[in-house]
């Protein structure tokens, strides 16, 4: 699926059809991962916490893993983009 990058402030938000991570740089080095249904940041998925100085590159491709991922348990039929 198509992924979209985003710079808000700070932060920096990748999305694809159905999900958007937000990247959230903390004061003294890391980053918190939130994954969220698009449209709707009150609908969390998962929260990271990444503690490690990570280059962009790095947590970029750790954001890109997360938006990804895909969770057996969960039914994503409703979180689908509807053609009309």
């Amino acid at each position: 699926m198509f992924e979209n990058i985003v710079k808000d402030g700070e932060n920096t938000i990748l999305s694809n059809g159905s999900f958007e991570v937000k990247i959230t740089p903390k004061i003294y080095g890391g980053y918190i991962l939130t994954k969220t249904v698009k449209d709707s940041p009150l609908e969390i998925l998962e929260i990271r916490d990444i503690r490690l100085p990570l280059s962009e590159k790095e947590i970029l491709k750790e954001a890109r893993t997360l938006l990804k991922l895909s969770y057996d348990s969960a039914d994503y039929t409703h979180y689908s983009i509807q053609t009309v």
